[in-house]
């Protein structure tokens, strides 16, 4: 059966040409969606094969068989739609990294000067920091800010932004530990 006439078949709905077209093609696509997501889970890999076949089933006429051969078409969907998911998937592993790390080695430090009511005492100690720590843990706290517009508004490495805090936040929690 020609390209020409599996994408005809696709557009009529016929679910027996689809699936031929799967068991064909699901080894070639497997292993585009694995070079990309080599370290993700095999159910993203899964899914993201799946999702192939579903946007070509969703859309069959954006193939265009004069342009390339179905199984180009199909390996270009596959390693676009893996692409995404990479990033997305990094996006997330960056958000639990920034929730994670977002004052995780001191959280008792901070809530102690807060519930003793000594920010005025945090404030002059945070003033004794070297800038750009100072401008950071500033931001940090007093604004909200989270790592990601902090290393953005200041033209800082997000890794710089991290290092910085926790290092401020470790100097932090000597304060409060010798302050007593």
């Amino acid at each position: 059966m020609s390209d020409q006439n599996i994408r005809d078949a696709i557009v009529r709905r016929d679910a027996n040409v689809m699936e031929t077209l799967m068991n064909e093609y699901s080894g070639l696509l497997w292993n585009v969606v694995r070079s990309i997501l080599r370290l993700a889970p095999e159910e993203e890999v899964e899914e993201c094969v799946a999702d192939t076949f579903f946007a070509f089933w969703q859309n069959p006429d954006a193939y265009d068989p004069e342009r390339s051969s179905l199984k180009n078409y199909l390996a270009m969907v596959a390693k676009r739609k893996a692409i995404d998911r990479y990033r997305k998937l990094m996006r997330a592993k960056e958000a639990k990294y920034e929730e994670q790390t977002h004052f995780q080695s001191s959280p008792d430090v901070l809530t102690q000067v807060i519930r003793q009511e000594n920010r005025e005492e945090l404030e002059q100690m945070i003033d004794l920091f070297p800038e750009p720590d100072r401008e950071i843990m500033k931001r940090r706290l007093y604004d909200g800010q989270k790592p990601g517009e902090i290393s953005e508004s200041m033209s800082l490495q997000l890794r710089q932004v991290h290092n910085k805090l926790y290092r401020s936040k470790q100097r932090l929690r000597t304060w409060w530990e010798n302050r007593k």
